[in-house]
């Protein structure tokens, strides 16, 4: 049953909240979030195989690839304003990068934490497809690389531009930017709804954060396991 009533369910529960968020003006109520959790819930109190669920959302899931893609049109749309700040942009996003793979290298020395969950744990700020397939490539679980890609998107997009806004952050691109870089394709559609300046740069920022990661987690990550061996 539970098979037939994926992708409705689905629908309903986003369409719902996406309403709710746009009237209440809250990031507590995410598209994302309250969806997976009223499916989870769902799923706990009928007792249904989540198997089946996913089994019967798998069309949706197809569809993640062509959300990516169609990112690019606010790229095309800020296409001059990226070619005149691309060197800064390529620069911070970098920066993000090493930042986000050091120190997750570092707390996970001081932790002593085992390379295997290191691995799994260093490309979390990317989309999920990259950070499965590169936690994999350096002997990390794809499973937990995926669950804290998503984790770390909706808190992202949860908490991303109220911190901004704290930090007295304001600037559309360098808005974009961050949460491109630090919450990936979720934070992206998040930034998107904002506007489209910051649609455009997170859009930029998750591309190149991926490409960056994808060449620079191996090395680091075989540089740590040398440091802590």
């Amino acid at each position: 049953m539970m098979f037939w009533l994926a992708i409705p369910l689905t629908v309903v529960f986003y369409l719902f909240t996406r309403k709710l968020a746009r009237r209440l003006k809250s990031p507590l109520i995410n598209p994302i979030l309250i969806p997976a959790l009223l499916i989870i819930g769902l799923l706990l109190a009928t007792g249904q195989d989540p198997a089946d669920f996913q089994a019967g959302s798998r069309p949706l899931s197809l569809l993640l690839e062509l959300a990516v893609v169609a990112f690019a049109l606010p790229l095309y749309q800020q296409a001059a304003k990226i070619r005149s700040q691309l060197l800064p942009i390529l620069l911070c996003c970098s920066l993000s990068v090493l930042l986000s793979v050091g120190t997750t290298l570092l707390i996970g020395s001081v932790i002593h934490a085992s390379p295997e969950l290191m691995a799994s744990v260093a490309t979390k700020s990317i989309t999920t497809p990259l950070a499965m397939s590169v936690s994999e490539a350096l002997g990390g679980i794809p499973a937990i690389a995926a669950g804290l890609v998503i984790i770390v998107g909706m808190m992202g997009a949860i908490i991303g531009f109220p911190l901004m806004r704290l930090a007295g952050i304001r600037h559309p691109e360098a808005q974009g930017l961050a949460m491109g870089a630090g919450a990936h394709a979720i934070g992206t559609g998040a930034a998107a709804e904002v506007g489209a300046a910051q649609g455009a740069f997170a859009s930029l920022a998750m591309v190149v954060c991926g490409i960056v990661t994808a060449l620079l987690a191996p090395p680091l990550f075989h540089l740590y396991l040398w440091l802590t061996g």
